[in-house]
């Protein structure tokens, strides 16, 4: 797992604008491949169907936690959520599938984010 990496692009898009919507729109892409109602998805994320809406439609920003655990739904890398073609790839079945992260992974992830924003 590329921690640093995924982190390095998260810390740079995440506040983004246009990076929202793309993130909206892949989120809302491979759920829609997954034939995943946004009741579910949402209810897997602890927050409510309308946050979730307001989520895929660029709105609302995701938290790097929502963001992992969404990779692990998906069966995919954070880099997924940035990137239409890497998310077309998982889609059909392509190389990203079956790289979850584990807990340990999601620990060192945030614990590197934490990390990099302290002064």
């Amino acid at each position: 797992i590329k921690s640093s990496a995924a982190s390095d692009v998260y810390k740079r898009q995440m506040y983004d604008a246009d990076c929202l919507e793309k993130i909206g729109a892949n989120v809302k892409f491979l759920r829609t491949i997954r034939k995943l109602r946004q009741q579910d998805v949402a209810q897997t994320l602890g927050i409510s169907q309308t946050h979730l809406s307001n989520m895929e439609c660029g709105r609302v920003k995701f938290s790097l936690k929502q963001l992992l655990r969404l990779a692990n739904l998906f069966d995919c890398q954070l880099e997924c959520f940035f990137d239409p073609r890497q998310a077309a790839n998982v889609a059909v079945g392509g190389t990203e599938q079956d790289k979850r992260y584990t807990q340990s992974d999601m620990e060192l992830l945030l614990t590197l984010v934490k990390k990099s924003s302290q002064p």
